[in-house]
């Protein structure tokens, strides 16, 4: 690939700009620039699947964050910007996967506590996988900070 190619979308010269993806999340528009990155003169950018779910993961996030109401279409985004099936988000909020569905379908409203640990979640993807590697590890009550 040269320094300056054809955008696949558009054929138009692909040159390094700072990349503006919207992403719907439910009923919310989220935009995000903090990115910068291959960009044609229309705005269509290039970027891997990686890059992809991390931008996902971030519309998520803000949403979770910002928006004074969520529904189901925005749990549904932020279950599925995690890869999680419904019965995998219900073990890690530790509900029932009826009560995932019952929240993506509309029927039952998701409690601020479960918003709560949601947002967690979305925010340290990580932070759940060194809890569940070492759940069980610890058997005395004395912890440690680590250094």
């Amino acid at each position: 690939m040269g320094k300056h190619h054809p955008c696949d979308e558009c054929g138009a010269a692909v040159t390094a700009g700072r990349r503006v993806r919207r992403t719907r999340v439910g009923r919310y528009k989220v935009d995000d620039d903090s990115r910068a990155g291959p960009v044609c003169a229309n705005g269509h950018a290039e970027m891997d699947l990686n890059e992809l779910a991390e931008y996902e993961r971030q519309a998520a996030l803000v949403v979770l964050s910002q928006a004074a109401d969520i529904g189901g279409e925005e749990i549904r985004f932020a279950r599925k910007s995690l890869g999680f099936t419904q019965a995998r988000l219900a073990g890690v909020l530790d509900v029932a996967p009826e009560t995932v569905s019952r929240w993506e379908t509309g029927s039952e409203t998701m409690s601020r506590v479960s918003r709560l640990a949601l947002l967690a979640v979305v925010s340290d993807v990580g932070a759940l996988a060194r809890i569940e590697k070492r759940e069980g590890a610890r058997t005395s009550e004395t912890l440690f900070v680590a250094r």
